[in-house]
């Protein structure tokens, strides 16, 4: 049977938009050529338009919930830039996206969510609270939280994989005594309960990578709140603990590294000779620090518009099963950390 990705193929469009414009959408900005030539394909694969019944079952919006207060936001540069990819493609694909609870702020009784087109979860929210947005949306597509087991959408940056590669330059470059400095998980309910977990995927491949390559004599982990002071206290920690220091460091974040380098520098530890440190998220000041920070660069704003796309897909009926996407990350390579070849 010939079907709406079957014409979307042909029609060179995604098949939300052949969707959409076989459902007689009137918010959607087509070109009348592309319009065209979507009834000509659909005529001419003998897709039977009047059998499927196009009716626009679009409801009116995305719903976003957020684990993260709009203040952290503001000052973390990757749940901006996220932020930002979601508005942006809900302004794109003319899909209002108005119903936004920052569990942080303001937690309150989750209701009257059946009557989103789809909801968006950001962050990591409890098994049971997923369950619990289950029963009320089966449109549910969920951010940065790969570990749940429930069949929904995901979309995250595949952060496990480039902690291991990081790990790995370490180790071919000669480095066994490698630490990581990092941050808890925090699994949020609906009341902005908080749960702490350590089981965070960077320290959770952190561990399993010291384990595989028999380097567990060396292995060493602190754990803290994704702050710069925190990043300061943890490695102040680990400078009093170590005897000797560890040559390398992997650090959960840039904010973090932000707080190590302050207390390197006041112990006289030369960063990039004395010890070497990797980060992740890339954020504007990781190029200012002296010396540049070699960190991970994470695409957050194409992670929030393709969450947006995935709830469209549900909304318009395009596709029952759900759709696990994994974005890639890289290594900017600066003076912290320069491998011998990448």
């Amino acid at each position: 049977m010939v079907g709406i990705r079957d014409v979307a193929r042909k029609a060179n469009v995604s098949p939300a938009t052949v969707s959409r414009v076989l459902n007689q959408d009137k918010t959607i900005h087509v070109a009348l050529e592309t319009k065209k030539r979507i009834f000509e394909v659909a005529e001419k694969l003998n897709y039977d338009i009047n059998k499927r019944k196009y009716i626009k079952k679009r409801m009116p919006s995305i719903g976003v919930i957020s684990t993260i207060s709009k203040a952290s936001e503001a000052q973390d540069v990757y749940y901006k830039e996220l932020r930002m990819g979601l508005e942006e493609e809900a302004n794109r694909l003319h899909i209002g996206m108005n119903r936004i609870y920052n569990l942080s702020d303001n937690p309150k009784e989750w209701k009257d969510l059946d009557q989103l087109g789809a909801i968006i979860v950001v962050g990591t929210v409890t098994k049971q609270s997923i369950t619990d947005l289950l029963s009320q949306n089966q449109h549910l597509i969920v951010v940065d939280n790969p570990d749940i087991q429930q069949e929904v959408d995901m979309v995250y940056g595949d952060l496990e994989r480039m902690t291991k590669a990081v790990l790995e330059l370490f180790l071919e470059n000669g480095h066994h005594r490698i630490a990581y400095i990092g941050g808890y998980q925090v699994d949020m309910d609906e009341r902005g309960g908080k749960t702490i977990n350590p089981d965070e995927k960077r320290v959770r491949a952190y561990l399993h990578f010291m384990s595989d390559h028999q380097l567990q004599d060396y292995s060493t982990h602190y754990l803290g709140n994704w702050t710069e002071e925190d990043g300061e206290r943890l490695a102040e920690e680990l400078i009093q603990s170590s005897d000797p220091l560890p040559t390398a460091l992997l650090v959960g974040s840039d904010p973090m590294a932000i707080g190590v380098y302050h207390t390197m520098k006041k112990h006289h530890l030369a960063i990039g000779k004395d010890i070497m440190i990797a980060s992740f998220d890339n954020i504007e000041a990781a190029s200012r620090l002296t010396p540049g920070l070699t960190t991970v660069q994470i695409n957050a704003k194409s992670i929030g518009k393709a969450a947006v796309r995935l709830a469209v897909e549900r909304i318009d009926q395009i596709r029952d099963e759900p759709i696990i996407l994994t974005y890639p990350t890289r290594l900017v390579v600066r003076e912290s950390f320069v491998p011998k070849r990448l």
